[in-house]
């Protein structure tokens, strides 16, 4: 199995994806199931030149779907010398998809997607939830309840006016002031901070939406798309707004970091004013800003590290290739990276500013509802 996951992502994804015949591609339709590997052979052949090349033959037997209980082979060409762990094996279950459109006898009639971790994944969740519910009781399946229709949310309002070629930044806007009105109540309750919260998480958004925008407009766009963006530009039957998507991508990215600043904040605000009714607001105001800055050096470490460990890859890569007479800063323009970068900046950015936007909010809200019942 030489390299042969490069192969397998290009015979995989690209025929399966519904591409328009004016961009110069066939659409390929498929059949999906799940199959057993019964065995793998490595064989040498000889190409034309004479040179000796590896191919490796999966034999799997289909598990379900209309070929049911048939014996396919799948034959990829290159080397053997993938790490052990990316390697097939004999009795792993996998997804395949098999073409109508390809002749049998050709490479691309099979294409292998991924080794079939199911049950894994039920297994995990139930963990989670197990722990949810263990820990966080009828709180903490509520808050996961409401995590669930936020991602309902994006597959199936995002996504598919996305795919109709409608700009997803709005959109996407709107789906967070919703996870945003959803989630805040469920953690805090229907409390004085939780509408403290959930103003200034959504001015957060706002914020945050339009220093994406800012971006999008200085910056050449090239530097903040990833291939999987282009992907989908091209795979995609009407003209995806690019921009947009990179824009509602940071928004998303920053969403749940600003909830849990702001709902914090708005909780500190309330135990002041507990503590001391009649408090100055300049005083509180700054006591609540001195708590943030504390709450603010972990969040911001939170965002930016989840960031570097899901790149933890791409920078074992650019340090292997990052060479002495390169300037540094090509490596930070490399669009991985940049990509990277900018969603950091403007999360932590949206973060500065969710601060004192609900600190100011939360106080003069305080200060309201004092006054009103002291009269």
């Amino acid at each position: 199995m030489k390299k042969f996951i490069l192969l397998i992502i290009t015979l995989c994804f690209t025929p399966a994806l519904a591409i328009p015949n004016d961009r110069g591609f066939i659409q390929d339709d498929r059949s999906y199931a799940r199959a057993e590997i019964t065995d793998i052979q490595i064989k040498k052949i000889k190409n034309n030149r004479g040179l000796e090349l590896a191919e490796t033959w999966i034999i799997m037997k289909v598990l379900n779907g209309e070929f049911k209980g048939q014996t396919r082979k799948a034959i990829f060409g290159g080397e053997t010398d993938l790490p052990e762990e990316m390697q097939y094996r004999k009795g792993d279950r996998v997804f395949i998809g098999i073409s109508s459109t390809i002749d049998e006898g050709s490479t691309g009639h099979i294409s292998i997607y991924d080794v079939d971790n199911s049950r894994g994944i039920i297994l995990l969740a139930i963990a989670m939830l197990l722990a949810i519910i263990l820990v966080g009781r009828v709180k903490g399946l509520a808050s996961l309840l409401a995590l669930i229709v936020t991602i309902l949310l994006l597959f199936l309002v995002l996504i598919p006016a996305t795919m109709k070629g409608y700009s997803p930044l709005p959109i996407t806007i709107g789906i967070a002031i919703i996870s945003i009105i959803i989630t805040l109540p469920i953690i805090a309750g229907l409390e004085l901070k939780t509408a403290a919260a959930i103003l200034g998480g959504t001015g957060g958004i706002i914020f945050s939406a339009l220093l994406a925008m800012l971006a999008g407009e200085f910056m050449h766009l090239s530097g903040i798309v990833t291939n999987d963006m282009l992907t989908v530009f091209y795979a995609s039957t009407v003209k995806i707004d690019i921009r947009g998507l990179v824009m509602s991508g940071m928004v998303i990215a920053a969403l749940g970091a600003i909830m849990d600043i702001c709902i914090s904040i708005a909780s500190s605000t309330t135990e002041i004013y507990n503590a001391n009714p009649h408090i100055d607001e300049k005083r509180a105001f700054r006591s609540v800003l001195n708590i943030g800055t504390d709450i603010l050096g972990s969040m911001v470490n939170t965002l930016i590290l989840a960031y570097v460990g899901s790149s933890l890859s791409l920078i074992l890569f650019i340090s292997m290739r990052l060479e002495p007479e390169m300037s540094f800063w090509m490596v930070l323009n490399y669009n991985p990276v940049l990509s990277e970068i900018v969603k950091s900046i403007i999360g932590s950015i949206g973060l500065f500013v969710s601060i004192p936007l609900t600190a100011f909010i939360s106080i003069k809200m305080h200060k309201r509802f004092h006054r009103g019942s002291s009269t």
